[in-house]
């Protein structure tokens, strides 16, 4: 088998960043099967896995590392401060990487939340306000029944 889909590989650089930054081969093969070895190696050959060993608990052991072209690749696509919202008690709950959050649905509560975010996360606070803005106006959409007419009882944006 000489073909593998690209987006295996992003698979892969996903997985090693979610592992933090370096995976092994068996972590590989839980995910991949008998291919994780095609896969990993399409992904050295494009230079976004190097090989290299890790101290662990006295062990060495062999272990594959982000390099600097994919961590650069991964800050240009990924979405640093990923954002998930729902309706809840008549307030929204956002999910984001810092931890659950409630909050009204308003413009200053959502805006408070974002300069919060942003700070954390390294972006823009209006990029971040966005997503938030976003993610409120589709878990208001989702809500049902009491839900709904809770959340549009507060100010609208």
């Amino acid at each position: 088998m000489d073909f593998v889909e690209l987006g295996k590989v992003w698979r892969v650089l996903k997985i090693a960043v979610g592992l933090g930054g370096e995976v092994s081969y068996w972590d590989l093969h839980r995910a991949f099967g008998e291919e994780a070895i095609y896969v990993l190696e399409k992904a050295q050959e494009l230079r976004l896995l190097k090989w290299t060993r890790a101290e662990r608990g006295g062990r060495t052991r062999i272990v594959y590392r982000l390099t600097k072209r994919a961590i650069e690749m991964i800050d240009m696509t990924m979405d640093k401060c990923p954002v998930e919202a729902e309706a809840r008690g008549g307030r929204l709950v956002f999910t984001t990487p810092l931890g659950t959050y409630a909050a009204g649905y308003s413009p200053s509560a959502l805006l408070s939340l974002a300069e919060k975010l942003a700070e954390a996360c390294g972006e823009d606070r209006r990029e971040v306000y966005d997503k938030l803005k976003k993610a409120a106006e589709r878990a208001v959409r989702l809500a049902r029944g009491l839900e709904r007419w809770l959340l549009y009882g507060s100010i609208s944006l």
